[in-house]
């Protein structure tokens, strides 16, 4: 198990380094950095965490029933690349993590190019150590400021195929910081986490 939580924790890190600031427990955050940067950059992300306690395991169908803190139950069906369900036992601890975070940061005409990029990563346990997994995806579209209304507060972007939308944007005031022809670099970054540990011992 060591091995995945070390996998887990430096995945996580890099994630969590791009965000100026989080909160758990179904808290949504913000942080503006317009502060220290000529272009406007936003971030906003929510982290999410459930603890459950394994009830019951039917292995032929796969299906696990969790009980939270409160007593209230639910089933879930395991895929199989959760891991092997031989490798669960009823009374086990489950923590699941759900990360997701939107950036969008404002670019000078030369200095990002139109288009969409995407990377993920998955990292899993070992056969025979307790099921957990990490799997994380990041997706990032460069759209051009074809035009900017201040008055009616809004802004025309059109994307690498030459599509355009005009929308309204959250905090119209940054409208005034940027320029047509201008980049703006939206990034949906999102991580999903589960680990499973012995129930407790019982003094």
């Amino acid at each position: 198990m060591k091995s995945i939580v070390n996998m887990m924790c430096a995945s996580l890190m890099v994630v969590l380094m791009s965000l100026t600031a989080f909160a758990a427990d179904k808290a949504a955050v913000a942080a503006d950095k317009t502060a220290v940067t000529e272009k406007p950059i936003r971030q906003e992300g929510v982290l999410m965490t459930v603890e459950a306690t394994i009830e019951s395991i039917d292995k032929e169908t796969r299906q696990v029933t969790l009980k939270n803190e409160k007593g209230e139950t639910t089933s879930i069906t395991l895929d199989g690349k959760a891991g092997r369900i031989d490798d669960l036992d009823t009374g086990d601890q489950v923590v699941i993590d759900y990360l997701e975070v939107v950036t969008i940061q404002a670019f000078g005409a030369d200095d990002a190019e139109p288009g969409v990029e995407g990377e993920a990563l998955v990292a899993k346990s070992e056969a025979g150590e307790k099921p957990a997994g990490l799997a994380v995806e990041q997706v990032s579209v460069v759209l051009t400021i074809e035009a900017i209304d201040l008055e009616n507060e809004l802004v025309t972007l059109k994307n690498k195929d030459g599509e355009v939308k005009t929308v309204t944007p959250k905090y119209p005031e940054n409208l005034k910081k940027v320029n047509v022809g201008d980049h703006v670099k939206i990034t949906h970054t999102s991580a999903l986490g589960f680990s499973v540990t012995e129930k407790p011992a019982v003094k």
